[in-house]
């Protein structure tokens, strides 16, 4: 996944779950859905809403008014923010891959440490992994 956006792996910032690649101006989004398994536990509440429409929390570090919270909300212009998710951690004992939902756009936002954004998707989540991510 770095190299598709110019970058390169680093295990410290890839894995944790939101990504700033500053020469692409490109925020990466690492979402993983069931967070039974992971030590974030599970409350974070991620979820798509509707095929259009992403409902994701911010780590309890960004504030609205941080670099990452200006990216997010587009106040910081000319940034795009990408969207992956995956169901679990892991698929048979291995780390599990990411499917990329595609670009998103800020809707709106609420509360503060974490913030939890609304997010829309250019195009609709496909029916199976629509299935696959809860929205039936």
């Amino acid at each position: 996944m770095p190299p598709l956006f110019g970058a390169v792996f680093n295990t410290g910032s890839w894995n944790s779950g939101i990504v700033v690649i500053k020469n692409a101006n490109a925020m990466i989004l690492l979402v993983t859905m069931d967070k039974s398994s992971m030590s974030v536990g599970d409350h974070y509440a991620d979820e798509f809403a509707s095929p259009t429409r992403f409902v994701w929390q911010t780590q309890t570090s960004t504030r609205r008014a941080s670099s990452r919270g200006k990216i997010i909300s587009g106040e910081e212009p000319g940034w795009t923010i990408h969207l992956f998710v995956r169901k679990s951690k892991l698929r048979d004992g291995r780390a599990a891959p990411f499917r990329y939902a595609g670009p998103v756009r800020f809707a709106d936002w609420e509360g503060e440490a974490p913030i939890t954004v609304q997010w829309d998707l250019k195009e609709p989540v496909p029916d199976a992994l629509g299935q696959l991510f809860g929205l039936e």
